[in-house]
């Protein structure tokens, strides 16, 4: 793929899943050894090296610096949103982070693999497995002092949430805000569950309006399927949050968005058009951008509470086809201080215009877009920082490391030779 290029990290503002999603049929290595051995070999989509880039470079590095950068005497837990798998290997990578600094996570979540209705069997990702391996996972953190006694998955799923009355949308307003939301959208925004009335953007919307009480930054970590073909609403809403900015006179977000598509900015609303139909690196850009700019058009849309959202890290990778069509995103956003406004004749309040200007820094971080295919098959070091974790981490969570190999190997998509 064109264009998408990995870039070296060298700050805040430059690059440093997900997604379960399906990269072919899932084989299962029956060698005898390793049946005798007891290691587990039931692998899955995530456990392809990829992964391992998001999870150590995006999700581990982002949260690091947040907790660092915490003022002395903070509290030292990391209340974080998941929806994690059954080996709950998110959890593992940012406790590895936390622990230096003496920090628990408090984690709270849905496994849709256990709710009691409308069961989607394609999100066999969050599927606690017979074995009891999410509750094997559990202990063994909750042991080694790593999760506090309130970390909880409930039996809901994630879309649950936009409906008000429900228990995942009640369990979910009796805690307080999260320190990182960490949201796979492994089909794609708009998907609706079988039996459900709301998608997963609704979702997102919701988990938004619980944040708007946060007072601290706090980091949004969104993996998700994207094509033109899958933009349904949050697409609509997405170019419509662009088209709004580009009509202000004299914004900086035109020019910014124009660079990072590479487009004339005198034919720039023209061309969006064609930009938003066609699969290529530039689409990629511009989903990023259109995400970023909701984000920001919702927390400026608040008077009293807004805050600030930028695009600290973007990626892209191949799940259906030849060309990326997997993105994983992180949003820093940081809330402004309170704004009191004084009594005024008609009761109209002047509320700066910073909404332009930051979106014109999304636009710009937007086109660090990186390609972790390319990466994985250009970059030596970073493949061997991916491989290299994830047989840590499944060494961690009992697999067999010669029979993942194995499966590298003879994947059906995205073979890997491991030494």
């Amino acid at each position: 793929m064109n264009n998408i290029n990995f870039v070296p990290e060298d700050g805040k503002d430059v690059q440093d899943d997900d997604l379960v999603a399906v990269y072919g049929e899932q084989e299962t290595e029956t060698d005898d050894i390793a049946e005798l051995s007891g290691n587990r070999k039931d692998f899955k989509p995530w456990h392809h090296p990829v992964k391992q880039i998001v999870r150590s470079r995006q999700w581990a590095k982002l949260t690091k610096k947040l907790i660092y950068d915490r003022p002395e005497g903070a509290p030292r837990v990391l209340r974080y949103f998941t929806l994690p798998g059954a080996d709950l290997l998110d959890v593992r990578v940012l406790a590895d982070i936390c622990q230096p600094k003496d920090v628990k996570i408090e984690y709270f979540g849905f496994d849709a693999g256990n709710a009691t209705s409308g069961k989607d069997p394609t999100l066999e990702d969050t599927a606690t497995h017979a074995d009891g391996t999410s509750t094997t996972a559990e202990s063994a953190l909750r042991q080694a002092g790593r999760i506090t006694s309130d970390a909880v998955i409930l039996p809901d799923r994630l879309e649950d949430i936009a409906l008000p009355e429900s228990q995942a949308a009640i369990q979910l307003s009796h805690r307080t805000t999260f320190d990182v939301i960490n949201i796979y959208a492994c089909d794609h925004l708009a998907y609706c569950p079988k039996g459900r009335t709301n998608n997963t953007f609704d979702a997102l919307r919701a988990l938004l309006r619980h944040q708007m009480r946060a007072t601290t930054p706090w980091l949004l970590f969104v993996t998700t399927r994207v094509a033109p073909g899958l933009l349904g609403q949050p697409g609509i809403v997405f170019q419509d949050a662009i088209t709004q900015n580009l009509r202000i006179p004299d914004s900086k977000f035109g020019p910014a968005l124009a660079n990072c598509l590479e487009a004339d900015e005198a034919k720039l609303a023209a061309e969006l058009a064609s930009v938003w139909s066609t699969h290529d690196a530039r689409f990629l850009r511009l989903y990023s951008i259109g995400l970023g700019k909701f984000l920001l058009q919702f927390f400026h849309a608040q008077p009293n509470l807004p805050a600030n959202v930028e695009l600290a890290s973007a990626y892209a990778y191949r799940v259906h086809g030849a060309n990326p069509d997997m993105l994983a995103l992180a949003f820093r956003i940081t809330p402004d201080t309170l704004r009191v406004f004084e009594p005024n004749v008609g009761g109209a309040a002047v509320i700066p215009g910073l909404e332009p200007t930051r979106a014109s820094y999304v636009a710009t971080q937007a086109r660090k877009l990186q390609d972790l295919d390319e990466a994985l098959d250009t970059k030596e070091d970073i493949r061997a920082e991916a491989v290299s974790g994830t047989k840590n981490l499944l060494q961690s969570a009992n697999y067999s490391i010669t029979a993942w190999c194995n499966w590298i190997s003879n994947h059906e998509y995205r073979p890997m030779k491991i030494e």
